[in-house]
């Protein structure tokens, strides 16, 4: 087990170091024939990933719907001057997203509404290119009680293998970790890290 701090990129800090598993997601992009990639990070915080995609040469569309954190993004000497940038305050439901190679959603979406999921993963689907990367973060409800309501979202693992049907699974990681940092109280999560590629 691993006590795990999901909120610490909420905080103003220095820039941390890419998610690994965005890293091995761009691996598996190639050159797109010599077409700038594009990709989005949704929930984009300070820009932590933000950073990493701009130095892999993509054009980075980046939202979230924290001004303080965006305000930030745009300061930051290598990220808020750099053309390849769009940066936008927006919710999960409001965003439209342009067509995309790969698509970041790194902690962020158990902070989603059930019906505002349902239309962000849509919109993540239907901008996704063929041979597009998905990748990100889902909670388990396995390590909850029965009937036990919460208000983060989270997922079977009959319905994350349903909504990601249309994808080919690159890697899909488990890992049990404790926070007390979603819901004020310390308890177990399961953690489901997910790189998928759009058939």
């Amino acid at each position: 087990m691993a006590t795990v701090d999901w909120l610490t990129h909420f905080n103003n800090q220095p820039m941390l170091t890419p998610r690994s598993h965005l890293v091995e997601a761009h691996t598996f992009l190639g050159d797109q024939n010599g077409q700038q990639r594009v990709a989005v990070d949704c929930a984009c915080g300070t820009g932590r990933d933000v950073l990493y995609l701009l130095e892999q040469g993509y054009r980075v569309y980046a939202f979230d719907n924290d001004m303080p954190r965006l305000n930030t993004l745009s300061e930051h000497p290598l990220l808020g001057a750099n053309p390849n940038l769009d940066i936008q305050i927006s919710s999960f439901a409001d965003y439209h997203f342009p067509k995309a190679h790969l698509i970041n959603a790194s902690a962020c979406l158990f902070f989603c509404t059930p019906r505002d999921f349902t239309t962000l993963w849509g919109r993540i689907e239907y901008s996704l290119e063929t041979n597009g990367i998905f990748c990100g973060h889902f909670l388990g409800k396995e390590t909850l009680e029965a009937d036990e309501q919460l208000p983060i979202l989270t997922h079977s693992q009959a319905e994350l293998e349903h909504l990601l049907s249309p994808f080919y699974i690159i890697s899909w990681k488990k890992k049990q970790e404790y926070s007390a940092n979603l819901t004020g109280a310390k308890r177990l999560w399961l953690v489901h890290t997910i790189i998928a590629m759009k058939k």
